[in-house]
């Protein structure tokens, strides 16, 4: 890459000549790159930042659950609450203490979901990419929690 659109190119690139484009992800074994999304949506809470994309990758791993996504919902103490969305497999039992019980043996307990809400496939939008839309899933999570 040569440079970036109406940006010069020492304010595109640092100093080793890297563009940085705000987005996560991993080379796995065999060289393949895997987009997960953007930086940017790292939660804020009790003053530790959370990587949603961590999380999911352990939500992917649950028995019972389908599909799941990490969002980041406004809290009056914690600054934001890590709330986890997921939609189960079809006849799965697993329930909110199972979900937080198998993130909790895999990552420090800031990371745990304090709240998981069950939804129905049809409440989780898809972007073109086939990922979820987080930005409408905020709001959905910010709204069933506070009808609690």
């Amino acid at each position: 890459m040569l440079g970036y659109l109406r940006v010069p190119a020492e304010e595109a690139f640092d100093d080793p000549g890297f563009f940085h484009t705000g987005d996560g992800g991993f080379v796995d074994a065999e060289g393949r790159l895997h987009w997960h999304g953007r930086l940017n949506d790292i939660i804020k809470t009790g003053g530790a930042n959370v990587s949603p994309l961590e999380i999911d990758a352990v939500l992917a791993e649950c028995p019972g659950v389908k599909m799941a996504a990490i969002v980041g919902v406004p809290h009056d103490k914690l600054g934001e609450m890590v709330v986890a969305c997921v939609v189960r497999e079809a006849g799965a039992a697993v329930d909110e203490e199972g979900v937080r019980a198998f993130v909790a043996k895999r990552l420090s307990s800031f990371k745990v979901p304090r709240r998981v809400l069950f939804l129905e496939e049809s409440e989780v939008t898809l972007n073109a990419s086939n990922k979820i839309r987080t930005a409408p899933l905020r709001e959905l999570a910010a709204r069933r929690l506070a009808a609690d």
